[in-house]
């Protein structure tokens, strides 16, 4: 009989604890989650941040947080579930009563992007594991991963340093700072333009021969479309990452020397069209951009045919860049049209090129075979 009893007792108590872990699982518990940062670079190790508080008396034997992010965060010590693009982070816990945890986790950023904490699902058991309470909580963190540039003094079969002043064949003014030689005195030179040096070693007035030049910009354009007959949905994602990257050093190339940059692309970014981001200089300005090559997705808005002839033509800038998955006679046509109306033209493959069609072009032609390019 007293056996009975007990067992009556103990089996009351475990459905009043039931009940009790039931409704007041998630009672006085506060949860919050956050990134240490709210921008990085590909590479970058930053930390995810869990902070939970139980602010009653019930403790919390086992206490999971399940987050939901992308795969290409990678969570350092952690046994994370992935499928497709999506990793899965079990978080556990064991709070005693009015306790506070901090759990920093550390985060690899593997790929750029832009990544959304938007929901957690917290799930709390009662002491004999009979009882499942879920509750999700709302987060809406967003990290920008930006592309790493790279390295434009490796992995080219030829380089470019977009530096210094673009010389024209005429100009109203003559650049003071642009010397190209030295000739002889006319009475027409002002007398502080003589070089002493060189009239004494000729034995006859010599001045100093000043170029005309014109203000330098560059235009990097990079081609969304990774192959010559594709749908809108880019195929070759690892050679689209690689143009990106070599976009980004590009652009970040010009910080040294000051010219205003501008990116044009027909890929798109979130919901938006192509991009068309007329030059303009500065850290800031540079940033923005590689916060758009974040935004890319792997689809392109019009055919990079359509794209040169259209929007491209409108391009003002005395330098411009063409970053490309493959090259086609469109590209050769456009490259020659810019280079003739007194523009300089770079164009850079993003692997190797096919056959030699090439060789009788007027404007030089780099492989990029760093990366993933052949991938």
């Amino acid at each position: 009989m007293e056996l009975i009893v007990i067992l009556a007792l103990l089996g009351g108590m475990a459905l009043l604890q039931n009940w009790v872990y039931r409704r007041q699982a998630f009672t006085g518990l506060s949860y919050t989650c956050r990134f240490s940062q709210t921008e990085a670079t590909e590479g970058d190790e930053i930390q995810l941040i869990e902070e939970i508080s139980n602010n009653k008396f019930l403790p919390l034997p086992w206490f999971k947080a399940e987050i939901t992010t992308s795969r290409f965060l990678e969570f350092a010590g952690s046994q994370s579930l992935v499928t497709e693009d999506t990793r899965f982070v079990p978080s556990f816990f064991m709070l005693k009563s009015y306790q506070k945890t901090t759990r920093s986790w550390k985060v690899k950023c593997c790929k750029r992007g832009v990544y959304d904490l938007n929901r957690i699902v917290l799930v709390a058991t009662d002491l004999l594991g009979n009882v499942n309470a879920s509750h999700t909580v709302d987060i809406g963190q967003t990290l920008t991963v930006l592309p790493k540039p790279v390295d434009l003094t490796a992995d080219f079969s030829s380089r470019l340093r977009m530096t210094g002043d673009h010389i024209v064949k005429r100009h109203l003014i003559a650049d003071p700072f642009a010397i190209a030689g030295v000739r002889e005195y006319t009475q027409r030179d002002p007398m502080n333009k003589i070089h002493w040096l060189a009239s004494a070693r000729t034995g006859k007035l010599m001045v100093h021969n000043n170029e005309y030049t014109a203000d330098q910009s560059l235009a990097v354009i990079l081609n969304m479309q990774s192959r010559s007959y594709e749908g809108a949905a880019t195929l070759d994602k690892n050679k689209i990452e690689t143009a990106i990257r070599v976009c980004a050093a590009y652009l970040e190339d010009t910080l040294r020397s000051g010219i205003p940059v501008g990116l044009y692309t027909n890929g798109a970014a979130g919901e938006n069209g192509p991009v068309v981001s007329h030059a303009f200089w500065g850290k800031e300005h540079v940033l923005d951009l590689l916060r758009i090559l974040a935004q890319l997705q792997y689809h392109y808005t019009e055919p990079i045919r359509n794209f040169l002839d259209g929007t491209c033509r409108e391009i003002t800038a005395s330098d411009i860049v063409l970053i490309t998955p493959f090259v086609s006679e469109d590209m050769k046509d456009y490259a020659a049209q810019m280079q003739r109306s007194g523009r300089r033209v770079l164009v850079v493959l993003i692997g190797r090129l096919n056959g030699n069609e090439w060789d009788d072009m007027e404007f030089p032609l780099f492989e990029y075979t760093g990366g993933e390019a052949d991938a």
